[in-house]
């Protein structure tokens, strides 16, 4: 079966000289669009300094030649500056168009056009004045006048704001142009560099796959069959002939690699067996220890059940109790750690444990556990909450004179489980850092709680969220959410 040529090696030279020509056209238009740029800056800033100018010529001029008209006219005669007003805004509007050269700049073109509206009110009222007769229409006449002379100062600051504007950003063109012409000269020694490393990579990778076949036809013409393949992965002429080599070159060694194949094999064969047989052997040893380490609960079970019956036909109540919730604590600690369990079955180890506590502790040790009757039966990994109960009791409460409260709340809402335990012990420094979710939880957890936290990354991963806030002499809260795994219906 012929191999198929994906890439000629005329089709690489073609592609090899269209990057190139593409490489210098490119590096051309950047240079092209960056000269654009400024002069289309350039020519902005001017149209700008012209409109500011051409705007201070006009205001003077019209000025000068209102008053004019109002002293010649006759009373008669009727003279609107509507258009005028319009004008004049509308060159204001072609200078807003261009960016304020400084806060100042902006503010004064701002004052501008608010002078010119002020401008053109007193001149109305002057020529409305004197149209009808009035002789104060000059005093009217006179400040319009001085809010000219006002919006020409503005004009002038704006002017000058726009000129030393100006003459930084030519200063800073002539840079950017210096800039581009490095760049230029940079990119043609850089473009100049690349495609000549590129020409030798391209010519070495035809002639040094064919001196390889040269070398290896030479070895094999010696006499000598364990000949390395030749590789050359260039998809063109040369990898053909590369494969059709080494094909021949296998053709040839064949019956020496079946031979080699065979005694491998066969060895293989026996260090597998060994290890299946030593295999079997530990397998054997394990089940024999597993059946002496079940002797050992068994025998602590009789045991408790022993001590409950004898306290029990003594009178002691109380003793019989804890030595009953005492097995039962520890027959639930001896299931299986990766176990699934109710949260009822749960909350009931754990209201155990802490009826077991406050024998011990009286009054000091106080609890209140409370759960929603639709999260009852939802699945939690077995000793997700009584490690945390415990601590609270034996790192929160007992140091604690006055003991304190253990609170355990569980909660189902959204499809998540929610379980805070809470305690009003004495708390304890945490970094900031253990307040984060489940794979932050700081080093300050015994084992028994960095047990939960891997078993609970094992079985949910990031979907369980773990987290632990903590205040000296304000207790300690720990916040653990889970997905819901409700319990398995049972068959019918």
């Amino acid at each position: 079966m012929g191999t198929r040529i994906r890439n000629s090696i005329r089709s690489k030279l073609l592609l090899f000289y269209s990057v190139a020509i593409l490489a210098v056209v490119l590096l051309d238009l950047t240079i092209q669009v960056a000269s654009y740029g400024a002069i289309r800056e350039f020519e902005g800033r001017l149209s700008r300094y012209h409109g500011i100018h051409r705007l201070r010529i006009e205001l003077s001029a019209h000025y000068s030649r209102v008053e004019r008209f109002l002293r010649e006219t006759s009373h008669t005669e009727t003279v609107s500056t509507e258009q005028e007003r319009h004008d004049f805004l509308f060159l204001v509007s072609g200078i807003e168009m261009t960016e304020a050269e400084s806060l100042n700049a902006f503010f004064s073109l701002q004052a501008t056009r608010r002078g010119l509206n002020a401008y053109f009110e007193r001149l109305d009222s002057a020529i409305d004045r004197r149209l009808s007769g009035d002789r104060d229409w000059y005093q009217y006449m006179a400040l319009a006048g001085r809010i000219s002379v006002y919006v020409d100062g503005y004009l002038s600051t704006l002017l000058s704001e726009a000129m030393n504007y100006g003459e930084d950003r030519y200063q800073a063109l002539l840079l950017h142009i210096q800039r581009i012409r490095r760049f230029t000269v940079g990119g043609l020694v850089l473009f100049v560099a690349l495609f000549g490393m590129g020409a030798a990579a391209f010519s070495s990778s035809v002639a040094d796959p064919i001196r390889r076949l040269a070398k290896a036809s030479e070895r094999i013409a010696a006499g000598e069959l364990d000949v390395p393949e030749v590789h050359a992965p260039t998809g063109d002429e040369v990898e053909v002939l590369a494969r059709s080599f080494n094909t021949m070159s296998k053709s040839i060694a064949s019956m020496l690699t079946d031979l080699k194949g065979k005694a491998e094999l066969e060895r293989r064969l026996r260090e597998e067996e060994r290890e299946l047989m030593g295999k079997e052997r530990s397998l054997r040893e394990a089940q024999f220890i597993s059946l002496q380490d079940q002797i050992q609960p068994h025998f602590l079970f009789n045991a408790l059940n022993t001590i409950a019956r004898t306290a029990l036909f003594e009178g002691a109540s109380e003793t019989e109790r804890l030595s009953l919730a005492l097995g039962r604590l520890f027959r639930y600690a001896l299931g299986a750690p990766e176990s699934m369990v109710p949260v009822k079955a749960e909350l009931e180890i754990v209201e155990e444990y802490l009826a077991f506590q406050g024998l011990r502790f009286g009054d000091r040790l106080r609890w209140n556990i409370e759960a929603q009757p639709s999260a009852m039966t939802a699945l939690i990994p077995r000793f997700t909450i009584q490690p945390f109960v415990e601590n609270a009791v034996r790192h929160g409460i007992e140091p604690r004179e006055d003991g304190g409260t253990v609170t355990v709340e569980v909660r189902k809402k959204s499809g998540r489980l929610s379980l805070n335990i809470r305690d009003t012990g004495v708390g304890m420094n945490i970094p900031a850092k253990g307040r984060m979710k489940t794979g932050s939880v700081p080093a300050v957890e015994g084992i028994g709680i960095d047990n939960v936290r891997r078993r609970l990354e094992l079985r949910y991963g990031e979907a369980s969220h773990l987290s632990i806030r903590s205040e000296p002499g304000e207790g300690t809260q720990v916040h653990i959410s889970l997905p819901v795994e409700p319990a398995p219906e049972a068959p019918a």
